[in-house]
């Protein structure tokens, strides 16, 4: 193995060990918080990528429920796009 695979590796395993312990559960739309238990990105860069273009391949599709700020992501959707099934 090169050595910048496994920095990738070490850095994963870093970040999936400081993540907050994710509870598995049935709810179909999960916050950017969650997003980020499930996939150690900051909630903050999920936020970012939500406010991009629709044909931008960085965009991560989210939902409001009515008329509040707060953004939401399908579960399916999130482990789709991250490969985490």
């Amino acid at each position: 193995m090169s050595e910048t695979t496994l920095e990738r590796i070490e850095s994963k395993l870093d970040l999936l060990l400081n993540s907050s312990a994710h509870r598995i559960n049935a709810k179909k739309y999960i916050s950017a918080k969650e997003v980020q238990d499930l996939t150690g990105l900051d909630h903050r860069t999920i936020l970012n990528r939500s406010n991009l273009e629709k044909d931008n391949p960085r965009y991560i599709p989210s939902i409001r429920f009515g008329g509040s700020r707060r953004k939401y992501f399908e579960r399916t959707v999130i482990e789709r796009m991250f490969h985490l099934r």
